[in-house]
């Protein structure tokens, strides 16, 4: 184990601060080789780059089928097995939505979800073998409540692979730990006030593990007749919960049920996962007996 003080290495990506804690003799190269994954990733995968990977070959294709890279294909078949499990409240086919928005700024909200819906959600699109295949021209992914989140993982596996001790890699509050400090201890991490974002509410440690908190109540996406929560959904997120935190293996699946569950929070869950409710009294829940029908 390094007798060094923690490495701390700091940079802006995909919109956020991002944080990677090392502990670890030779850091520096490592923590470098994470940042340079996390912006190939946010460069392949942007949806509002039209240059991007996913724009010219996903989001501006000629044809029904895409052929998928491994690295596109593991992702989507990830994605999809969790959207699934979430009911296809988590759907990466919003892309269409801000896609019709973009071209038709004067449509309502509720027009806007009518003429997209029948091309939205998992009916709308399918694995086969290394394909990526669509029923309907219309429908595009948005992959921005998926990326960060793998770039997470990835900042893990390479932490893994270079036999660092402890690290805690943190992108704009989504964090996965790997190993433990110094003395032995766990990583502990807080979740801050909705209300008060230099406050924290609670705090929890992770043991190789994954948090992520969606929430609804700083950002915000404009509609030509009104502004909503930035996680879209037709009927949008529940009234009475702020955010939602979600404590799993990965990043991946943390964030995808963490948003699931900010638009239904009834949701099953695997018993593999932790949750936790912050509801529009600032009271914390760990079930969801507290929504009323």
């Amino acid at each position: 184990m390094s007798s060094k003080p923690a490495y701390v290495h700091r940079f802006t990506a995909m919109t956020v601060p991002c944080e990677i804690i090392l502990f670890a003799d030779d850091a520096k190269p490592l923590a470098v080789a994470i940042e340079d994954n996390t912006r190939r990733l946010e460069a392949k995968y942007n949806f509002h780059d039209k240059d991007s990977w996913l724009s010219r070959q996903v989001n501006t294709r000629r044809s029904s089928k895409v052929e998928l890279d491994h690295e596109t294909w593991t992702i989507l078949r990830q994605v999809r097995e969790y959207s699934m499990a979430t009911q296809g409240i988590f759907d990466i086919t919003i892309g269409s939505l801000k896609y019709l928005e973009a071209n038709q700024p004067d449509l309502s909200r509720e027009a806007l979800y009518l003429s997209i819906e029948p091309y939205m959600g998992l009916n709308a699109w399918s694995l086969e073998g290394m394909n990526l295949c669509f029923s309907h021209c219309l429908t595009r992914f948005d992959l921005g409540g998926v990326i960060k989140e793998y770039s997470i993982d990835q900042a893990v596996d390479l932490v893994k692979a270079a036999g660092v001790t402890g690290a805690l890699i943190n992108f704009g509050g989504d964090i996965r730990t790997f190993g433990q400090k110094l003395d032995g201890s766990p990583f502990v991490v807080a979740v801050l006030n909705p209300k008060d974002s230099q406050k924290p509410l609670f705090s929890l440690p992770l043991n190789n593990q994954a948090l992520t908190t969606s929430a609804h109540y700083q950002r915000h996406y404009q509609f030509s007749d009104g502004q909503t929560s930035h996680i879209l959904a037709k009927g949008g997120v529940h009234p009475q919960v702020l955010s939602s935190t979600v404590v799993a293996d990965t990043a991946l699946e943390a964030g995808i049920y963490s948003t699931a569950l900010t638009i239904k929070p009834t949701l099953d869950v695997p018993d593999s996962i932790g949750f936790a409710f912050i509801d529009d009294k600032l009271t914390l829940h760990q079930d969801a007996e507290f929504i009323q029908s």
